[in-house]
């Protein structure tokens, strides 16, 4: 298959089954929603919201909560998006819980989990389950272990995370991190990413680095220290997508949690954030997915 500039070996969009790039979905087509990374909007994603629109793909971009960072308020930003809200609560499994109103006929999504982004996401698809969830997308993400903070993770498996990302963070009041500054963003959280733009788009990297900097806002931590709330993985197609040159998330820990989990594996060249330098291949990989087509077949 042939697609964009930066679709890698696939189609970005269209295709026998695929959604008509004129706007016009085939009919139940899954509402794509895009869970931000830390320190990040919804907005973030605007390049594959816009991508998702023109090719008629429902889709919503939700601002989590970044001053309440528990797993609840987190996960039911993303329940609302997918047109759950408080309904679906856990069950005793951790599951939805049918008795609390859940609507295992309500609108399919495909829900999308971007860094941090993924373990609100994953939690998320456990409680709406397979009857509303098409697809858990995890995209460069941090994949949760049902029952265990993902802090003690981290401490323990150093390959999770690439080293020096957060260099020059600084500290709030609690669990509270913020960036000071645009260069310093540049220079730890988006390394690589001005030259990847430069590189594959001839656009001021340097600029939308700055601009994505100014965007960003303080981030509480308090979902790191909590158990993942879930007691198993979620009964759901997972598809994971590793970006080779990833320089926040490990791939290699990436292809590790990816086979963990028994998720099918897609992988980007580029760095951390394909929703800003590969906008087409991403919005391409989740139209395919609400629409119900099959990924190609990869080794």
């Amino acid at each position: 298959m042939s697609g964009g500039p930066d679709a890698p070996g696939r189609a970005v969009s269209g295709g026998p089954g695929g959604p008509d790039p004129a706007g016009a979905p085939p009919p139940g087509t899954a509402r794509v929603v895009l869970v931000h990374g830390a320190w990040h909007r919804g907005s973030s994603w605007a390049p594959v919201t816009a991508a998702l629109e023109r090719s008629g793909v429902p889709v919503s971009a939700p601002d989590l909560p970044a001053d309440s960072g528990g797993y609840e308020d987190q996960v039911a930003a993303v329940l609302a998006a997918a047109g759950a809200g408080a309904a679906a609560r856990p069950g005793p499994a951790g599951g939805p819980d049918a008795a609390a109103g859940s609507d295992p006929a309500g609108e399919p999504v495909v829900l999308v989990g971007h860094s941090l982004g993924g373990l609100a996401a994953t939690v998320a698809a456990a409680r709406l389950g397979a009857a509303r969830v098409r697809a858990l997308v995890l995209v460069a993400a941090l994949v949760p272990e049902p029952g265990r903070p993902q802090l003690e993770r981290l401490r323990s498996e150093g390959d999770l995370m690439v080293p020096g990302y957060d260099d020059g963070i600084r500290r709030g009041d609690g669990p509270v991190t913020f960036w000071p500054d645009a260069a310093t963003v540049a220079a730890g959280l988006y390394r690589g990413v001005a030259d990847e733009l430069a590189a594959r788009t001839g656009a001021a990297g340097e600029q939308l680095v700055a601009e994505a900097a100014d965007r960003l806002r303080p981030q509480d931590w308090s979902l790191l220290r909590e158990p993942c709330p879930i007691e198993e993985w979620p009964a759901v197609r997972t598809v994971s997508v590793i970006c080779a040159d990833d320089r926040v998330v490990d791939p290699a820990g990436g292809r590790r949690e990816a086979a963990r989990v028994g998720a099918e594996l897609v992988e980007l060249p580029g760095g951390h954030f394909p929703m800003l330098t590969r906008p087409a291949a991403l919005a391409g990989l989740l139209a395919d997915l609400a629409v119900g087509t099959a990924l190609p077949a990869r080794s």
